[in-house]
């Protein structure tokens, strides 16, 4: 496989998880409370599944690989955050605090998705 073959599948598989934390997050905030609990039991589900140690899925290990290199250096907390993240929004809908804290999950998969594409690109 080429390394734009590669980079394109990674870039794939990233943007999936980035578009489906960008849409739960945008429907976390929506007034309607049904949408916005179907929307924390959406990112529950996602940071769960990134969080798995036990998970076989490439996707799943490879952004939690990522997520592991990129949120030490936001939050200090690797993906103990995203798991405790996970146990917050069980139990009730977030703080500001814990909104910016999932805003951070999103901008390092967003961060990624761009370095990936500017791999394709040729530029990295």
């Amino acid at each position: 496989m080429s390394d734009t073959g590669l980079y394109g599948s990674v870039y794939e598989q990233l943007r999936t998880y980035a578009d489906s934390l960008d849409r739960a997050l945008i429907g976390l905030r929506n007034r309607n409370d049904d949408v916005a609990h179907k929307a924390r039991l959406a990112i529950v589900t996602l940071l769960r599944e990134i969080t798995n140690k036990n998970s076989t899925n490439p996707a799943t290990r490879f952004v939690a690989v990522i997520l592991k290199q990129e949120l030490p250096a936001v939050s200090g907390q690797g993906l103990s955050l995203c798991d405790s993240l996970a146990n917050m929004l069980e139990q009730h809908p977030p703080s500001e605090t814990e909104l910016q804290q999932l805003e951070q999950v999103a901008i390092a998969l967003d961060k990624e998705c761009s370095s990936t594409l500017a791999r394709i690109k040729g530029k990295r």
